[in-house]
């Protein structure tokens, strides 16, 4: 992902010092309904390890408190010890430049690891905050590294999670590294979709976890530039918003205002969902939600 420092107030990402608060004596649903429930089982245990292999997941999972909105669940620098999956919520990272300007560097949603990209340095390279309510399974990488010793099926996954990690940097620094700002956007719009449809959610009815000042952090978009395109796609049909709900209307339409992906409709989640107003006045962009 390309970063795009900036010091404008009004995408200013500072943090108090003091870490935000963590919702006391609330655990991960993962310690209530057990690794073999979860929703992202499929995701997080391998094939030839299900069954059994479940056994060593829930071995592997840790008790993790419920973060609030705000919470910092690392630090820059911080040292590396677990690895992290999204159950409920969303995480936002953090970069910083030599001059101390930050910008967004990445989300986290439903069913994706954290800390696949501190392995090799140890420590991890940007501050990780919640940006909702957010619920995590913690996985201590030593003891799923002394699991996968003896588990090539384990170790074949861990491998493949850290694949896919590189892939969807690279994937994700071209589709945002050219092109004007409302291809920018289009192509992030038909990303965010494709991501919460692999967690189980709609790929076309979002409820973005994220502030327009914080979406535009991380496509290198001025607010008031992030304003006017969804006006502009709100007027075209493309899409309709209210405050944070997001339908994406023409999905082909955004494709091709992408330019350089391939028009086709993402996998939609069986959910009915009352269509939103078409109401450019309560647009998520304009009322800075």
């Amino acid at each position: 992902m390309r970063y795009r420092f900036t010091a404008r107030p009004e995408i200013r990402l500072h943090q108090p010092a003091a870490q935000a608060p963590v919702a006391s004596g609330q655990t991960s649903p993962s310690r209530t309904v057990g690794c073999a429930a979860c929703r992202f089982a499929g995701q997080c245990i391998p094939e030839p390890l299900k069954g059994t292999g479940r056994e060593v997941l829930d071995r592997l999972t840790q008790p993790t408190p419920l973060l609030e909105r705000g919470a910092v669940l690392h630090q820059n620098d911080s040292p590396f010890e677990s690895l992290y999956v999204v159950q409920v919520g969303a995480l936002k990272g953090i970069a910083e430049d030599t001059d101390g300007n930050e910008a967004i560097a990445r989300f986290y949603l439903p069913g994706e690891i954290i800390g696949l990209n501190a392995i090799d340095r140890g420590q991890f390279s940007q501050r990780i905050v919640a940006l909702e309510t957010s619920a995590l399974c913690r996985i201590p990488y030593g003891l799923l590294l002394s699991q996968a010793a003896t588990l090539p099926p384990l170790m074949n996954w861990l491998l493949r999670r850290i694949s896919a990690e590189v892939l969807t940097e690279e994937e994700s620094r071209m589709a945002f590294a050219s092109g004007n700002a409302a291809e920018v956007l289009a192509r992030a719009l038909i990303d965010l979709g494709q991501r919460f449809a692999r967690g189980g959610l709609s790929a076309t009815r979002l409820r973005l976890p994220m502030t327009r000042c914080e979406l535009g952090s991380y496509l290198g978009l001025a607010p008031e530039t992030m304003s006017r395109l969804f006006r502009r796609f709100t007027r075209q049909r493309l899409v309709a918003a209210v405050r944070r709900e997001i339908e994406l209307l023409d999905v082909d339409g955004l494709y091709l205002l992408a330019s350089s992906l391939p028009p086709r409709t993402p996998v939609q989640h069986a959910v009915s969902h009352p269509p939103l107003p078409h109401d450019p006045g309560f647009i998520y962009a304009a009322n800075g939600a």
